[in-house]
């Protein structure tokens, strides 16, 4: 089983820092954040975006940056296209796209963003995919979809390796059937039932598609846990370690 670490809200970029650094040196798998703007109160503040991954790419060697997860209505698509790509580049290929369709509607309320429904956010997610392959090839897009319309889109250069695509599925089972159809991984919750459904689902596609778990806490069975899991066809997964992030060292202990 490989473990992914993500990391929770705070607003110490030096001890996210140091956790980085500590999490590429134990050997964990990868690196993850949540990607939200919004700010509830002044002192919940969280160190995030893409610039913190631009940073950490060139102060950890090893490690794959997978955020938990960017969050599609965030930007433009055109801002995705740029972004991933020069993160693949800036990372040597580390980078990994973990993105889901959205489900944190509180900022965009806050920002008077539109808030599309579930079956208009998981179609726009799975064109935006279809897009974003075919730039990551260096290739001019023009594509017409039902949801996104791009004309002559170029985003150069283009990222020796394209980033794998990490859907965050969540509990959405409607997001799970669409996302197994284009995506090289799935993340769910960590959740059984949830779990086999995703492999199932995966079996039947008949794709090559990887199956990986996210953890919001730590627990005390987490090790029991990841045995019966890795049973259940999780490959990776992502762990949730708070401030101090102490237990980084205890879970690396045991991982080896």
């Amino acid at each position: 089983m490989r473990i992914g670490v993500n990391l929770g809200p705070t607003t110490n970029w030096t001890g996210v820092l140091d956790a980085a650094r500590k999490a590429d040196e134990y050997g964990f798998d990868a690196l993850g954040f949540l990607d939200h703007y919004q700010a509830e109160k002044p002192e919940w503040g969280y160190v995030c975006g893409w610039s913190l991954y631009g940073a950490l790419a060139m102060a950890t060697i090893r490690i794959k940056l997978a955020p938990m997860v960017i969050c599609c209505l965030n930007y433009l698509p055109g801002v995705l296209a740029k972004e991933s790509s020069m993160l693949a580049m800036l990372s040597g290929g580390r980078f990994e796209l973990g993105i889901g369709a959205g489900d944190y509607f509180e900022e965009m309320h806050a920002w008077g963003v539109p808030v599309p429904k579930a079956t208009e956010r998981i179609e726009g997610l799975r064109e935006t995919i279809q897009v974003l392959r075919r730039i990551w090839t260096g290739e001019a897009v023009t594509f017409e979809g039902k949801h996104l319309q791009v004309h002559h889109g170029l985003c150069a250069p283009a990222p020796e390796t394209a980033p794998r695509v990490v859907v965050g599925i969540g509990s959405s089972r409607r997001l799970l059937r669409s996302a197994v159809e284009y995506a090289d991984e799935l993340n769910v919750y960590a959740d059984e039932d949830l779990m086999r459904e995703a492999r199932s689902a995966i079996d039947s596609s008949g794709r090559n598609v990887t199956l990986s778990a996210f953890v919001w806490d730590w627990r005390d069975d987490i090790e029991e846990k990841l045995k019966v899991w890795e049973q259940l066809g999780v490959e990776r997964t992502f762990i949730t370690f708070w401030e101090p992030f102490d237990k980084l060292a205890q879970a690396a202990h045991w991982m080896q």
